[in-house]
């Protein structure tokens, strides 16, 4: 048996590979601060030129770089170069005003080199000839606003109070608060009252009309089927919930109002991405995140390869991939029925509501 020794060093690293280390890193260090000074230098910000420039002629020291930026921060000055503000002086007077002034400045130009204390503790010079503002005289006698007569009220103050105003805004120049936002109607599982297991249920048989009814068809024309189906539960005509109106006489071979509830075909669920998809409408068509604006109020639509006897009574709306959707004739536009999503709010505004008759044909495909 051939052995092999393994040799171990209690230090880690050889002197060897610690040299090369170290020298990988300084590399490393040196390769980024060229690169520093050339990015510096490509910005047009000579660093090392401006350094060595003050060190050569400032004969700048280390010792004097704080007392150099302390100076500097002093220097720093807060004040604005503008005026931030217009005194207005009257005319009476000026002239005298500015002598006064001129000889103030004077006195104080002459202090000189006075003691600080022993001038500030000297009366300070009068400004003769200064025009001072006359005051209005004070009411000798007090009164009360609340009950004050406005005719005993002084001449500065009655005025003001009594006069009426002499220009009133118009009320359509005042500005009115912004109306507050309009509170969505409720959702469609809000109102058929779908919690728990009935709003489960209810999803499971929407998402099997989509799913078998409409699951090659474009995302739009998915949406429509289940807007069809909530607008029936709706409409006063079909079962009102969501399950009745899917398979309503579903026990009546080809005979029920959708095509996949009673043509006895297995109902397998093979394709789980249309699946899945279909679930997500069913979900957001029940708590009202989904509404089609085109299809509106559609109660029936049918394959455009197909056609029923009864769509000589009805209004078509809107056509997305192979089915066609309509609306009976004598059902009205159904303004008069419920709505959900901000869509059909704005649809539904201003509509009006006709009779509803019951004379239509039920069945579509």
């Amino acid at each position: 048996m051939l052995t092999r020794s393994i040799e171990f060093y209690p230090g880690g690293l050889t002197t060897t590979d610690r040299i090369f280390r170290n020298g990988r890193h300084l590399c490393i260090a040196f390769a980024v601060g060229a690169m520093s000074l050339g990015v510096l230098d490509l910005a047009n910000i000579r660093s090392g030129v401006n350094a060595a420039t003050l060190i050569r002629d400032g004969n700048l020291l280390v010792a004097d770089i704080p007392n150099q930026l302390r100076a500097g921060i002093e220097r720093i000055s807060f004040t604005s170069a503008e005026p931030s503000a217009i005194a207005m002086i009257p005319s009476d007077g000026f002239a005298a005003a500015t002598k006064s002034q001129n000889a103030a400045v004077a006195s104080l130009a002459a202090a000189g080199r006075q003691d600080a204390v022993q001038f500030a503790m000297a009366s300070r010079p009068s400004f003769a000839g200064a025009a001072r503002p006359a005051s209005a005289p004070l009411p000798t006698e007090p009164f009360k606003l609340a009950s004050a007569d406005a005719n005993s009220l002084p001449e500065a103050v009655g005025p003001s109070l009594s006069r009426p105003m002499a220009n009133s805004l118009m009320l359509a120049m005042v500005p009115m608060p912004r109306p507050a936002p309009g509170v969505p109607p409720p959702s469609p599982a809000q109102r058929l009252h779908l919690e728990g297991k009935e709003y489960a249920k209810a999803q499971r048989c929407l998402a099997n009309a989509i799913y078998f009814e409409a699951r090659s068809e474009p995302v739009r024309g998915q949406m429509a089927v289940a807007q069809v189906v909530v607008n029936r539960a709706f409409s006063g005509f079909y079962p009102n919930d969501i399950c009745g109106v899917v398979y309503q006489n579903a026990g009546h071979h080809l005979a029920c109002q959708f095509t996949f509830a009673c043509d006895g075909k297995s109902k397998m669920i093979t394709e789980r991405g249309h699946w899945a998809r279909a679930n997500r409408i069913a979900k957001e068509t029940l708590d009202g995140q989904i509404y089609v604006p085109e299809v509106a109020k559609s109660t029936h639509y049918h394959a455009i390869y197909v056609h029923p006897n009864w769509v000589g009574e009805m209004k078509k709306m809107v056509r997305y991939g192979l089915h066609n959707f309509y609306r009976p004739y004598a059902w009205g536009n159904g303004a008069d029925e419920p709505v959900w999503g901000l869509a059909a709010m704005a649809q539904a505004k201003g509509t009006a509501s006709p009779d509803k008759s019951a004379s239509a044909q039920d069945r579509n495909k």
